[in-house]
């Protein structure tokens, strides 16, 4: 699903020299990258959510391939089906054009021109997931951070990506929500045939429940199980 050989990505003005990166995971399930602030973890996730060149404007080289299309090839509009990123800030994620939890949960899969019947599926089954559902009819700027953190994370389920990229997702929520979510998603993935990639400083919870997991240190990607 996610393939990079020898794959660098130099930013526009940048200074150092860009890191090259080894990567290969093709079944469906849950991994996880782990690394500290300042290690590039953030950088990656936006490459291997396809942000190259819309959002990460400069020169790549080597090989890297997502869901079997070469970075860079198909615009991130082009994209939204098929691969979805979460981050850190979830507050900065949410569309701002929402009344409620539902209609944000919808604005998605709207965009793709779904029949009503299948985006209200959607829309159940990510609230459902999530744990959502008392939220439905709350507007979004009231909700709390883990709150808002667990909608948006519906918001990608909605788009049933292939891969679903979660970078410091989690940052806001419990211990136990955590662990509650990563069992659900954990499923979710073998379901659906899809892939998730945790980005994560921190090893505790989330290595419990991934096939593989990776190290990121000064560029390299070391395999830790």
């Amino acid at each position: 699903m996610v393939t990079l050989e020898q794959f660098r990505y130099c930013p526009t003005h940048a200074i150092n020299p860009p890191f090259c990166y080894d990567f290969h995971y093709a079944k469906p399930g849950m991994v996880a990258i782990f690394g500290d602030n300042g290690s590039g973890k953030s950088t990656l996730a936006q490459l291997m959510a396809g942000w190259y060149p819309d959002f990460l404007p400069g020169e790549i080289a080597g090989t890297g391939t997502l869901l079997g299309t070469p970075i860079g090839r198909l615009p991130l509009n082009e994209q939204a089906a098929t691969i979805q990123l979460v981050q850190q800030s979830p507050y900065l994620q949410l569309s701002g054009c929402t009344f409620s939890v539902e209609e944000e949960v919808a604005f998605g899969p709207e965009n793709l021109c779904l029949a009503e019947k299948e985006i209200m599926a959607r829309i159940d089954a990510a609230l459902t997931l999530t744990e959502c559902q008392p939220l439905r009819h709350r507007h979004p700027a009231t909700l709390s951070g883990g709150e808002t953190q667990r909608v948006v994370i519906a918001c990608a389920i909605a788009m049933q990506p292939k891969l679903l990229i979660l970078d410091e997702a989690f940052s806001r929520l419990t211990p136990q929500a955590s662990k509650m979510l990563l069992q659900r998603l954990q499923h979710w993935t073998l379901e659906r045939g899809s892939l998730i990639i945790l980005f994560e400083r921190h090893r505790t919870p989330f290595l419990n429940y991934c096939q593989q997991a990776w190290q990121l240190q000064n560029g390299a990607l070391q395999p830790l199980c």
